[in-house]
C-alpha cells in the first residue's frame, strides 16, 4: 500500500512538475506559517510564568496615532501608574518602569572598577508586583528613595566580589550620579 502511493506520487511529479511543485511549496509554506504561530503563542503563553501572582500581572499599553496609522507601544506617561493605583480600587499595586534597551549599556563604578550593565528605571511597588527571591534588603523598602538602586547577585559578585554587607553601600552611575544600595535580587533562570 506504502509503495503504491509512493509510486503515485513519483508518476505525478513526472506527469504534472509544475503543479506539483506549485502544491508542495503551497503545504511547505503553511506548516512553516502554522509552526511559527504555534511557536509565537507557545512563547506568549510562558512569559512571566516564574512570578507568584503571574494572573493578575498586566502591561498597559498606549496607541498612537501617526499619519493616519496606530501604532501599539510599551511606553505610557510617567504617572499612569500612580493615577492607576489612587483611582482604581481593583488595582493594588502599579509601577512604572521603563524598558532595558531604552538607556543601553550604562557604567556602574565601585572604586576604580568599572561594569557595563543594563538596567532599567523602577517604581517603588516594583518588587511588591514582581516576585524576584531578595537575597538583601527589605521589599517594603526597595526604591523608597530616588537615590536608591537594586542590583542583581551576578552584579554584585562583579562589583564587590561578594553578596554580603552590600546594603548601603554606594555605586557610581555613569562616572557622575551616586546611587545606594537598598537591596539584592537573584535573577529566576
Amino acid at each position: 500500500m506504502v509503495k503504491h502511493t509512493f509510486l503515485l506520487i513519483y508518476r505525478n511529479l513526472k506527469r504534472f512538475k509544475s503543479s506539483f511543485f506549485i502544491n508542495l511549496i503551497g503545504l511547505s509554506v503553511g506548516l512553516a506559517c502554522a509552526l511559527s504561530i504555534f511557536l509565537w503563542v507557545n512563547s506568549e503563553m510562558h512569559v512571566d510564568k516564574f512570578f507568584k501572582k503571574d494572573s493578575q500581572l498586566f502591561q498597559v499599553m498606549e496607541h498612537q496615532k501617526h499619519t493616519g496609522s496606530i501604532r501599539v507601544t510599551d511606553s505610557t506617561p510617567g504617572l499612569l501608574s500612580k493615577a492607576l493605583a489612587e483611582e482604581m480600587p481593583e488595582v493594588e499595586y502599579a509601577t512604572t518602569a521603563t524598558p532595558t534597551y531604552w538607556f543601553g549599556g550604562i557604567t556602574l563604578s565601585v572604586g576604580d572598577k568599572n561594569i557595563e550593565a543594563n538596567g532599567k528605571y523602577a517604581g517603588k511597588d516594583f518588587f511588591k508586583i514582581f516576585s524576584y527571591h531578595l537575597i538583601q534588603g527589605n521589599k517594603n523598602q526597595l526604591l523608597s528613595d530616588t537615590k536608591s538602586i537594586v542590583i542583581s547577585k551576578k552584579l554584585a559578585l562583579k562589583l564587590f566580589d561578594s553578596t554580603q554587607d552590600i546594603v548601603g553601600k554606594t555605586i557610581e552611575w555613569q562616572h557622575s550620579i551616586q546611587y545606594r544600595v537598598s537591596g539584592i535580587f537573584e535573577v529566576p533562570a
